[in-house]
């Protein structure tokens, strides 16, 4: 017999071409997916970079109100009438200061100036004023600003080691107990990477309170002007009679830092018109933010973890057509 003259038929089926395209679809969809994941990784990246100073700023201001809340509760537990003596010679050294038309204000470098010294301020040179209102640490007391979120130890003076732990209190004004013809003067960094301290003080409006707390005690005060001077002008800062008064101070511009930016109150009663310090209104700008940075973080995971199940499916249908 001759050759077949038959030629074999080739039947379209489940071949190679189908298998092939299959295995190009499931390429397609997984370069797809590394594009999505880098893309995902670079958002979450960025907004970790983005939140990263806001959660500094939170640690560190929950650091500084444990620490400001420890001292007062240390002095609490003082036998009396420890507490009450220092307030004693702390408005002893009040009444001197008024009468002597503060000769001093100040430390001879400025605390918010470029210039840095590590030599003696004025006020570590002051070996009396050291030691009043001493609650140990070389804390005197604690401002809080509620609508800022703000509760810092009051250091004395106004040092690089004092401004680098809280607010400091200026050399030269009345020490933080009140009464009439004093006018003490708090002062505060901005802009700071790792903390807030006063960074928000110019949200400051007048009617807002704020709270000084020295010897256990708490005075409050309700901010009645806000002013922008020069770093050299001391005439807002000094002591006006019969005024019960304090100055929260800190630098401005913003990032700048060529003036001083004054939040003066004068001292009001509680609970009315100022609320004591656990009833006033809190905020909660921080929080807010951090919470927002995490829930648009869960919603990116989320939606690549619902779009990655399409890749899932697709791998999965893969496989059982090769078998």
């Amino acid at each position: 017999m001759g050759e077949s003259l038959v030629e074999p038929v080739v039947v379209e089926g489940d071949g190679e071409r189908p298998s092939a395209h299959a295995h190009g679809k499931k390429r397609r969809l997984l370069s797809e997916n590394s594009l999505k994941l880098l893309s995902l990784l670079i958002l979450i990246l960025g907004l970790l970079v983005i939140s990263y100073p806001f959660v500094r700023q939170y640690l560190s201001g929950v650091e500084q109100s444990r620490l400001s809340d420890e001292s007062t509760k240390k002095v609490q537990a003082w036998p009396y009438p420890q507490a009450e003596e220092s307030i004693k010679a702390a408005k002893s050294y009040n009444a001197r200061l008024a009468q002597s038309g503060q000769p001093v204000m100040g430390e001879v470098v400025d605390p918010f100036g470029s210039e840095k010294t590590h030599s003696q301020t004025e006020s570590e040179k002051d070996k009396q004023y050291q030691q009043l209102l001493d609650q140990g640490e070389g804390q005197m007391g604690s401002v809080r600003i509620p609508k800022i979120s703000v509760n810092l130890s009051i250091y004395h003076g106004t040092s690089e080691a004092a401004l680098a732990s809280g607010a400091g209190h200026l050399y030269g004004t009345s020490l933080p107990v009140g009464g009439p013809s004093t006018h003490s003067v708090i002062t505060g960094h901005r802009g700071l990477v790792n903390a807030l301290m006063f960074t928000r003080l110019d949200e400051m409006k007048v009617g807002d309170p704020f709270y000084i707390t020295s010897m256990g005690k708490t005075n409050a005060y309700e901010v009645d002007r806000i002013k922008v001077i020069e770093p050299d002008d001391t005439s807002s800062l000094r002591i006006q009679k019969g005024e019960d008064r304090v100055t929260l101070m800190t630098c401005t511009p913003y990032g700048v830092n060529t003036h001083r930016l004054l939040v003066s109150g004068i001292r009001a009663r509680m609970p009315e018109p100022i609320p004591y310090p656990q009833d006033a209104k809190k905020d909660l700008t921080l929080v807010a933010v951090l919470t927002m940075a995490f829930l648009v973080l869960t919603l990116l995971v989320s939606l690549f973890i619902i779009d990655n199940r399409k890749v899932w499916a697709v791998r999965h249908a893969a496989k059982r057509g090769n078998k």
